[in-house]
């Protein structure tokens, strides 16, 4: 989805429309969309910066890191960003901490699907959790105990054992 620079009038342009995007390029492994993107966004250029603000919204399936089961994350998220030119910056050298927090487009296109999947991979949380109060899984036999009572015996005292050899 590649949107010409030269289409940005003096008054801007607005995109309002929902886009079906490549799960692949989600951070999260075993994470997949629920459904479409769907996004509003207001382009607006200023010399050779072009502003993009907006808003995205769509679900994705995330793997809690605690019980390992496959849970729904509703993303509703606003964003403001400039758009620089890549041509501003050497690509065959490191970029200074300066230019590393800048957003780039080559030429006179700016891809949005780029910009869309970067604001959905902001919002997925380091350590997906399926709620705050997860149980997670016996350490002895598997079992989810968000579900089940776990029949180990002493299993509280093996996750005590565990954490106090790993600490040491």
């Amino acid at each position: 989805m590649l949107v010409d620079i030269n289409k940005i009038s003096g008054k801007g342009l607005l995109l309002d429309d929902s886009v079906e995007l490549d799960e692949n390029m989600l951070i999260e492994d075993g994470s997949f969309f629920l459904g479409d993107i769907a996004y509003n966004i207001f382009l607006k250029r200023e010399g050779s910066q072009v502003k993009a603000k907006g808003r995205i919204i769509t679900s994705v399936s995330l793997l809690c890191v605690y019980c390992l089961e496959q849970f729904e994350m509703k993303i509703n998220s606003k964003f403001d960003i400039i758009l620089f030119p890549g041509d501003l910056v050497d690509l065959n050298k490191a970029l200074n901490p300066d230019e590393m927090e800048y957003i780039f487009y080559e030429g006179d296109k700016i891809d949005l699907s780029k910009i869309l999947m970067e604001q959905v991979n902001l919002f997925i949380p380091f350590n997906p959790m399926c709620s705050p109060d997860c149980k997670g899984i016996c350490p002895n036999c598997g079992i989810n105990l968000n579900y089940h009572q776990c029949k180990c015996e002493n299993s509280l005292n093996s996750m005590n054992f565990l954490f106090n050899n790993i600490t040491r």
